[in-house]
C-alpha cells in the first residue's frame, strides 16, 4: 500500500537537531557511477543526547557510512538515512554512488549534452548524498572533483580555486567557499567549454575574475551576457552599496535545465536561452532577458546567498526581493516605462489567474506537497510588487537604509519575510504591522473607487473600498495597506495639485481600511483621476470612467501606466458589454472609442515602442482574467470581431504608417552594421510587428490573401534581425497565409542546428489560432529538433499551445485537453516538474462552463488513477479538484 501524501505546513518549522559546519566533498565522476564521498563536521543542537541524525537523501546508493573514522550502524529508507549518535560533535564520512546520466528529472548532479551539471534547489542536494538538505544548515564547503586527465577540461565549484592537480592520469580541482551556505546553493559543473574571461574592479579596489562558459563554437554568442555580468556588478555598487565579495564570478549555460537560472553561491547555472545571443538570432526580447536574469542571479550573490531563507516557505524573501532589484536594474538601463508594463503584464495575467484559482497562495505560503510548485507568479513577481510597495511607502532613502540594515544585521544567517520587515521598520520608523497582510494573506484585493463633487465648494471625495475574495483555506480577509499614487485632471488635461487642510498632499495615499474617504479641497472643476499610477498596488481596480475620462487619461497623463491603463479600459469595457451581447444572440456594438484612441496614437509622437505597446489587444488569458466565471467562446468571439474592426476601421492609417516604416526600414538595411538593440530601433520594431499584423489582416478581409502574403514575406526577405524575422513569421502562421510554407521551409533551413533559435518556428505554429493546429503540433513533437525531455522543446511546442493558444487549446470538443493529458502523464515518468508546469492552463476549469470543467475533470481524474504520480502533478490536481 503506497504511504499517503504528506503536506507540509508553515508552522510546523522546527530548528534542525543538528548542524553542519564543515563539509569536505570528493567527486570522481562517472557518467554511470559517480562515487560521492562527504566527509562533514558534525555539532548537536539539542541538550537530548539520544536523538539520532536524520539525514535526507534520494534515489541514492549508500555504499559505507562512518563517525569519526569507525563504520556504525545505520537504517536507510527510500528517503531518510538515521544514523545513532551520542557525540556533541563528530565526523561523518558517507559514501554513495548515483548515475548522473540517468538522471531526467534534471535535480541533484545530472548530465547535459555531455555535460556534467547541478540543480540542488529547492531540494535536490539529497539526490547527490545523505545530508541535512536544508536551507538553515550552512556549512563551509571544500569540493574536490576527479575525472581522468584530459576528459574534461573545465571542472568547476562553489568559491576560490584551490589546487589543479594530475597524479596517475587522473586529474583533480579542489575548490573552497570560505563564505557558510546552505546544501541548495551547492554547484558542480564539469565538461569542454568555450571560455570567455572579463575582469572587474570592485569600488574598493579588489579584482574579480569574470568567467563564462558556453557549449564549444559559441563564444560569439556569450558576450552580451558576461558584458551584463559586469554592468550588474557596478549597478549594485551604485544602487545598493553591495560590493562582489570573492576574487572569482563563474556563469555556466547549458541547456537541459528545468528553471531559468540558478544563483549558486559564485558559479552560476542558467539555461542557455538567458545567455546565447548574437545580432543575427537573437530578438530585442531575447537580449532583455539576458540582461534581467543574468543581474537576477548576480543580485542573488547579497540577496539568497549571503543573508539566505530559513525555510521554503520564505522563498520569497529572496525571489521577491531579487525580481524587484532586477527589474530595477532593468529599468535603471533600459526604458522604465517599458519595464514596468511588462511586470505589470505578468501580474495582470499569470498572478491573477493563480490568485483566483485552485492553487493561490500567500507571498508566503503556509502549505505545499510538493515545493517545486511555489516556484509561482505569486512568490516571485507578487512577491516583487509587495517589495515596491514597501519602496513606494517608505521613499528611495528609507528603503535602502532598510536593506543596509536588513544585510547588516542577517549576513551569514538564514532568515525570514518578516525578518526582512522588520528591518525596514526599524530603519525608517514606519509601522509595517498591517503591512504584513501582504505576505499572510492570498487573493488580488478589488479596490472600488467612486468620487463626489461639490462645486460650490471646489471639493472632491474619494471613497475608497477594498474586498478580496475568498481563497482556498481563507474565507475571510483583512484589510490590506494599499499605496495608491494618483493625480488629478482638468478637462483640458492640465494636473489639478492635491490639497488637504489648505497644505499640498502627497502623490500616494494609503488605503487600509475597508472603506475610507479621501477629501481634496481647491479642485475648480469635477477632475478625472489617474488611480494606481504606475501601477502602485497589485490590485483590480473598479472606478466609473467615462470615454471622455479615458479620453483624457491617454492623452494627457504624465504616467505612462495611466495612458496604458485607458486603452485596457476601453477595451475591457468593450469585452464586457459584447460578451453579454453574445450571449443574448445580439450584434456586436462598434468599438468607436478604441478605433479613435489607436488613431490618436498613431498620429502622436509617442515613444513608438510604448505606442505599440498600449495599442496592441492584451493576450487573450489576460482578458479572462477580468470575468469572474467566463464564457470562452463569447471572448473568443468578441476578440476576433474587436481585432477585425480594427484593422477595417484603421487600413487607410495603418496601411500608411506601415509604407512609411517599411521605407525607414529598407533604408536602414542597406547600411551594413546598422542594426543594433537601442531603444530608439526596439521600438521602430516593435511598432511595425503591430502595423504588419493589422495591415495583413485589413487585406485579408478586404479579400486580398495575395496581397497580405506578399507584405509579409516582403518583412520575412528584407530583415536584417531576429526580431523583425519572427515578426513576420508569426502573421504568415497566424493567418494561415500561402507564403507560410516558404517562410517555415527557409527558417528550417537556417536555424534547425540551433535549437534555442528554432524554437521559435515550435512557438509560431503552436500559438496560431487555426483549427489544424494541433495536429502540426503532433506532426511537430517528430521533428529531429524536438526533444521531450528537454524542457526547453517542451515550453517552446507543448507549453507554447496549451498556455498561449487558448483558442485551440480550450476548443469545444476537448482535445486540447486529451493532448496536454496524454502529455502531462508521459513527462511525469522521467521529469514531473516539468509535467506540472505545463498543466497551468487547466486548474481554472471551476471558472469555465460546465461543458468545459466537466471535460477537465474526467482527464484529472484519469490523470489521478496513474500509479507512481508525482507529488508535483497530484498536488495540482488534487486541489483544483477539491476546489470544484
Amino acid at each position: 500500500m503506497a504511504a499517503p501524501r504528506q503536506e507540509k505546513r508553515r508552522l510546523d518549522y522546527k530548528s534542525p537537531l543538528f548542524t553542519i559546519t564543515d563539509v569536505d566533498l570528493s567527486f570522481s565522476l562517472d557518467l554511470k557511477k559517480t562515487v560521492v564521498v562527504q566527509k562533514s563536521q558534525v555539532k548537536r543542537l539539542t541538550p537530548d543526547m539520544t536523538q539520532p541524525l536524520v539525514l535526507d537523501g534520494d534515489s541514492l546508493k549508500l555504499l559505507s557510512v562512518r563517525v569519526n573514522g569507525r563504520e556504525t550502524s545505520f537504517a536507510e529508507t527510500a528517503k531518510t538515512l538515521t544514523i545513532p549518535v551520542t557525540e556533541q560533535e563528530f565526523q561523518l564520512e558517507v559514501v554513495t554512488e548515483i548515475a548522473p546520466a540517468d538522471n531526467t528529472e534534471l535535480m541533484g548532479l545530472y548530465v547535459s549534452d555531455g555535460k556534467f551539471c547541478t540543480q540542488n534547489e529547492p531540494e535536490g542536494f539529497r539526490r547527490i548524498t545523505y545530508f541535512l538538505d536544508r536551507s538553515d544548515v550552512l556549512a563551509r564547503y571544500t569540493v574536490r572533483i576527479s575525472a581522468p586527465d584530459g576528459l574534461y577540461p573545465f571542472m568547476l565549484s562553489n568559491g576560490n580555486l584551490v589546487s589543479d592537480t594530475v597524479s596517475n592520469g587522473v586529474r583533480t580541482v579542489t575548490w573552497q567557499d570560505p563564505f557558510p551556505k546552505p546544501s541548495y546553493l551547492f554547484a558542480l559543473v564539469a565538461g569542454d567549454f568555450d571560455e570567455l574571461k572579463r575582469e572587474f574592479v570592485t569600488r574598493s579596489g579588489k579584482q574579480v575574475a569574470v568567467r563564462l562558459y558556453v557549449d564549444k563554437g559559441m563564444a560569439a554568442f556569450g558576450d552580451t551576457a558576461i558584458d551584463s555580468v559586469l554592468r550588474a556588478m557596478k549597478w549594485d555598487e551604485e544602487r545598493f552599496g553591495l560590493e562582489y565579495d570573492l576574487n572569482r564570478f563563474n556563469v555556466v549555460s547549458v541547456d537541459f535545465f528545468n528553471a531559468g537560472a540558478m544563483e549558486n553561491k559564485s558559479l552560476n547555472i542558467f539555461n542557455s536561452k538567458y545567455v546565447l545571443v548574437d545580432p543575427v538570432s537573437a530578438t530585442d526580447t531575447d537580449y532583455e532577458n539576458v540582461l534581467s536574469v543574468i543581474g537576477h542571479e548576480y543580485f542573488h550573490n547579497w540577496t539568497g546567498d549571503r543573508v539566505t531563507l530559513r525555510d521554503w516557505f520564505q522563498l520569497s524573501l529572496k525571489e521577491g526581493l531579487t525580481v524587484f532589484r532586477d527589474q530595477e536594474f532593468s529599468s535603471d538601463l533600459g526604458t522604465r516605462a517599458i519595464e514596468r508594463l511588462k511586470a505589470i503584464k505578468v501580474i495582470r495575467g499569470p498572478q491573477f489567474a493563480e490568485d483566483s484559482g485552485p492553487m493561490a497562495h500567500p507571498v508566503r505560503p503556509d502549505y505545499v506537497m510538493e515545493m517545486n510548485n511555489f516556484y509561482s507568479a505569486t512568490v516571485y513577481d507578487k512577491g516583487a510588487e509587495v517589495i515596491r510597495m514597501i519602496h513606494t511607502i517608505l521613499g528611495e532613502e528609507n528603503f535602502q537604509k532598510g536593506m543596509k540594515l536588513y544585510i547588516s544585521r542577517h549576513d551569514g544567517s538564514a532568515v525570514t519575510c518578516e525578518d526582512f520587515v522588520a528591518a525596514m521598520e526599524d530603519a525608517s520608523g514606519i509601522d509595517l504591522r498591517q503591512f504584513r497582510n501582504w505576505y499572510s494573506q492570498a487573493g488580488t484585493p478589488v479596490v472600488t473607487v467612486s468620487m463626489s463633487y461639490d462645486e460650490s465648494t471646489q471639493r472632491c471625495e474619494l471613497t475608497v473600498k477594498q474586498k478580496t475574495p475568498a481563497t482556498p483555506r481563507q474565507p475571510e480577509k483583512k484589510p490590506f495597506v494599499i499605496p495608491v499614487k494618483m493625480s488629478l485632471y482638468d478637462s483640458k488635461g492640465c494636473e489639478i495639485p492635491l490639497v488637504r487642510d489648505g497644505k499640498p498632499v502627497p502623490a500616494v495615499q494609503i488605503a487600509a481600511e475597508e472603506c475610507q474617504t479621501w477629501v481634496f479641497e481647491n479642485v475648480p472643476e469635477r477632475p478625472v483621476p489617474a488611480l494606481l499610477e504606475n501601477f502602485s498596488a497589485p490590485v483590480k481596480l473598479e472606478y466609473h470612467y467615462t470615454e471622455e475620462d479615458l479620453r483624457i487619461l491617454l492623452m494627457h497623463a504624465k504616467d505612462p501606466v495611466s495612458r496604458y491603463d485607458a486603452v485596457q479600459s476601453l477595451v475591457n469595457n468593450y469585452f464586457f458589454r459584447n460578451a453579454e451581447n453574445f450571449e443574448r444572440k445580439q450584434p456586436f456594438t462598434e468599438p468607436a472609442a478604441l478605433i479613435e484612441a489607436c488613431r490618436y496614437i498613431l498620429n502622436s509622437d509617442m515613444d513608438r515602442r510604448l505606442a505599440a505597446y498600449i495599442m496592441t489587444l492584451p493576450p487573450i488569458n489576460s482578458i479572462i482574467e477580468n470575468f469572474t466565471v467566463v464564457n470562452l467562446d463569447a471572448v473568443f468571439a468578441v476578440y476576433h470581431h474587436l481585432r477585425d474592426r480594427l484593422a477595417e476601421a484603421l487600413k487607410d492609417e495603418i496601411s500608411s504608417f506601415y509604407r512609411k516604416s517599411l521605407t525607414e526600414y529598407e533604408e536602414r538595411v542597406q547600411i551594413p552594421g546598422s542594426y543594433a538593440v537601442t531603444p530608439e530601433q526596439m521600438g521602430e520594431r516593435a511598432l511595425s510587428e503591430y502595423l504588419l499584423d493589422l495591415h495583413a489582416r485589413s487585406l485579408i478581409l478586404a479579400g486580398d490573401e495575395a496581397g497580405a502574403s506578399q507584405a509579409v514575406l516582403h518583412h520575412y526577405q528584407i530583415a536584417d534581425n531576429m526580431t523583425d524575422t519572427l515578426t513576420a513569421m508569426r502573421a504568415a502562421a497566424r493567418y494561415g497565409l500561402s507564403c507560410e510554407a516558404e517562410i517555415l521551409r527557409d527558417f528550417e533551413e537556417k536555424w534547425s542546428h540551433n535549437p534555442l533559435v528554432f524554437d521559435n518556428l515550435f512557438r509560431a505554429v503552436a500559438m496560431a489560432p487555426r483549427p489544424d493546429t494541433l495536429a502540426r503540433v503532433r506532426e511537430l513533437m517528430k521533428h529531429r529538433c524536438f526533444d521531450i525531455q528537454n524542457p526547453n522543446r517542451v515550453r517552446a511546442l507543448i507549453g507554447a499551445f496549451a498556455s498561449g493558444n487558448p483558442e485551440c487549446f480550450h476548443v469545444s470538443g476537448g482535445s486540447g485537453y486529451d493532448f496536454l493529458t496524454e502529455i502531462v502523464l508521459r513527462l511525469d515518468k522521467t521529469n514531473g516538474h516539468v509535467a506540472a508546469r505545463i498543466l497551468t492552463p487547466m486548474l481554472a476549469l471551476k471558472r469555465f462552463d460546465r461543458k468545459r470543467c466537466d471535460m477537465i475533470r474526467g482527464r484529472f481524474e484519469r490523470i489521478l488513477k496513474e500509479p507512481k504520480l508525482s507529488d508535483s502533478v497530484f498536488e495540482l490536481v488534487d486541489k483544483s479538484l477539491r476546489n470544484l
